[in-house]
């Protein structure tokens, strides 16, 4: 959960850039973001490619997989957990859902 929240953290950090992105969003009326990806878009497309190497290597293999939480609007991260086939006869278990401090969901770039 640590390194998912510092990006997140990352993302919501107000730098020069976001700054610019905002001035130049007020200048253009926000056709700006027509041509270009905000910094908070680009965090989260990182942390996109963060779970998703982190389900390849660490939960799959022990047939459990993370959810994004932006795929759950950023207030859980879920955890599903899948049963053995040959075992039980069915694909999953179900999933189990714990809250997470995610900081995310706020600012001009988000949508």
């Amino acid at each position: 959960v640590k390194p998912p929240n510092s990006f997140y953290a990352e993302a919501e950090k107000i730098g020069g850039s976001s700054y610019l992105e905002g001035c130049l969003a007020c200048a253009t009326a926000y056709f700006i973001f027509l041509c270009m990806e905000t910094h908070y878009e680009k965090v989260l497309k990182k942390i996109s490619r963060y779970i998703q190497e982190q389900n390849e290597k660490i939960f799959a293999p022990r047939g459990l997989l993370l959810t994004d939480p932006v795929e759950r609007g950023m207030r859980v991260i879920e955890i599903s957990i899948y049963e053995d086939r040959c075992s039980s006869g069915s694909s999953s278990s179900g999933s189990s859902s714990g809250s997470g401090s995610s900081g995310g969901g706020g600012g001009a770039g988000a949508r």
